[in-house]
């Protein structure tokens, strides 16, 4: 029993710090711009961008090709539209007799359903009268009672439940609101969790670069490229930029051009970090919120602010 512990504990940690690797293959230069993404070898995207002459020609070609095909395009609607307005004068002087032959016989019609709808409703007021017999003063007797004893009972309890709902639910005003969120120790408070929650994200994923380099870098004096080269030797040390080597053109025979891979690792135990910091930073900022919100409704006493964040608290509370 305990190595079937173990194992699943042993498989618990390499499922957490597993890492899953995607690699970000770039390259660019005055021609396009090209980049691929890969998921261990999985390829998953690409994108390109291809610009320079070529793409100019063709867009003067196209916008050539449909300027032609709209000069052209009104000469044919111009003999369509005139022949159905001959067409159209023809054809009322025979539609229009059938119209008044049949407008009598609908007129002589009506007559006698007007006589039928009188029949429904003397029957109805007779019936009315019969059916209800004593049941309505009846019914308006037992409701007079019952407004009678509802109304002492019901009416004060309902109006002291809306008074208490209408002071729990009383929101702050914009001035409140404004002045609640530039006071120092509120900011201060809500930057410091700002700040390790990117932290947090920042490190969720882990970026190396490899193998990069930008190749056709020229000066007019050589003397400038060799300081250039000398400073590149210093880069070597540092983290990101070290994979970069900056080649310069001694002999001029080559084009600017920039090409490199990025490492982007991620496991699930930065992905639970992460979520759990944003949880618990941003649960200390609202408690602060709700706290400060509570004081100001329950006294109405504003915290007293410096000349530069009052002008601010006017200006927000005039543009809402």
């Amino acid at each position: 029993m305990i190595w079937f512990w173990g194992v699943l504990c042993a498989l618990a940690l390499v499922a957490l710090f597993f890492p899953f690797i995607f690699w970000i293959d770039f390259s660019a230069d005055f021609k396009g711009v090209t980049v691929c993404v890969r998921f261990f070898k999985k390829h998953v995207y690409t994108y390109e961008k291809k610009f320079g002459k070529k793409e100019q020609s063709e867009e003067e070609d196209c916008s050539a090709s449909v300027d032609e095909e709209v000069a052209k395009a009104p000469e044919k609607p111009m003999e369509s539209k005139e022949s159905p307005k001959v067409e159209q004068k023809s054809e009322p002087e025979s539609t229009r007799e059938p119209e008044k032959t049949a407008e009598p016989a609908k007129t002589t019609e009506p007559v006698k359903p007007a006589e039928k709808k009188e029949e429904p409703q003397s029957v109805e007021e007779k019936e009315e009268p019969e059916l209800s017999g004593k049941k309505p003063s009846d019914e308006k007797s037992s409701e007079k009672k019952l407004q009678e004893k509802n109304p002492a009972e019901e009416k004060a309890p309902v109006n002291e439940s809306a008074e208490e709902e209408k002071e729990e639910k009383r929101s702050l005003t914009d001035v409140e609101f404004w002045t609640l969120l530039l006071t120092p120790e509120f900011d201060t408070r809500a930057w410091w969790a700002v700040r390790h929650a990117l932290s947090a994200l920042f490190k969720l994923f882990r970026m190396r670069f490899a193998d990069c380099f930008v190749e056709g870098i020229r000066f007019q004096e050589y003397e400038n490229m060799g300081y250039a080269a000398a400073l590149n030797g210093v880069l070597k040390s540092f983290p990101y930029i070290g994979a970069w080597d900056f080649r310069m053109d001694w002999t001029r025979d080559h084009e600017p051009h920039a090409e490199g891979h990025l490492r982007a690792s991620i496991n699930v135990c930065r992905v639970l970090g992460l979520i759990l910091a944003i949880l618990f930073y941003g649960g200390i900022v609202a408690f602060t919120f709700w706290r400060r919100r509570a004081k100001i409704l329950k006294t109405g006493e504003l915290p007293e602010l410096g000349f530069i964040r009052s002008k601010i608290v006017k200006m927000m509370s005039e543009d809402d």
